[in-house]
């Protein structure tokens, strides 16, 4: 074994040799991993354009019969009237970059007896929203049946004043002092108002997972080709020098 060959036998360049593998080993289990997030944004992307392509349903009969099955964008039909006293600002929103709020309501169902939905109406912007005229986004007062898509709710949010920043179906409840359906309607309809703006469906991308897999395993090249490089370098030095 040459002097050269011994040297990267010695404990800092073994060191060396077991750092450079575990990055390899990183590098392609981090490509893998992005390409495990693609084939889950694929399927989450299909079973969302399969569910909203779906005939509308009443939000009473999904509520009644199909508990167990509520999923995000169900299409539904809700026929009531809105509670303009209930309502609160979805904050952190933002649409085309322009940050804002999105305005959620109680919608008190036409049913016997009555039942109440969260509804998000849609998208307001800060510029509107801080000018103070309410009656800008003031919900109609007449009886209408809205469309829109069933969405799940979260927990643990937080309500400061008029300020919500998650819709929590269990705080809303407690808040405004009714039984709210366990889901939430998120309107798709423009209503007579201007403001506030209908939500934009969602972006089907596969966004960058794709890209990002094929630099983690272009990373784990440039390792393989250029680390043996490296030690083919210092062999080849270390005979010049003996």
């Amino acid at each position: 074994m040459s002097f050269g060959s011994r040297r990267l036998l010695r404990p800092s360049w073994i060191i060396s040799h077991i750092f450079v593998l575990a990055l390899l080993v990183s590098t392609v289990n981090l490509g893998f991993w992005q390409l495990r997030r693609l084939e889950e944004r694929k399927s989450n992307n299909a079973q969302i354009m399969e569910t909203t392509s779906r005939e509308s349903v009443s939000v009473n009969d999904l509520y009644l019969h199909d508990k167990d099955s509520y999923q995000n964008y169900v299409p539904v039909r809700a026929k009531g009237t809105f509670d303009e006293n209930r309502e609160v600002y979805l904050i952190n929103r933002s649409r085309d970059a322009v940050p804002g709020v999105e305005v959620i309501n109680s919608f008190a169902l036409e049913t016997d007896p009555v039942s109440h939905v969260v509804v998000n109406r849609g998208y307001l912007p800060y510029k509107i929203f801080n000018d103070g005229k309410s009656e800008l986004w003031k919900p109609p007062s007449k009886m209408l049946e809205l469309e829109g898509y069933i969405m799940l709710a979260f927990s643990d949010g937080k309500l400061r004043g008029n300020e919500i920043n998650r819709i929590d179906i269990n705080l809303l409840s407690a808040e405004w002092g009714v039984p709210l359906l366990p889901v939430y309607l998120q309107q798709n309809q423009q209503t007579m108002n201007d403001w506030p703006a209908q939500i934009k469906p969602p972006e089907l991308t596969e966004g960058s997972h794709f890209s990002y897999a094929v630099q983690w395993f272009i990373f784990t090249l440039i390792g393989l080709v250029g680390y043996p490089l490296v030690l083919r370098r210092v062999i080849a030095d270390d005979r010049l020098v003996a």
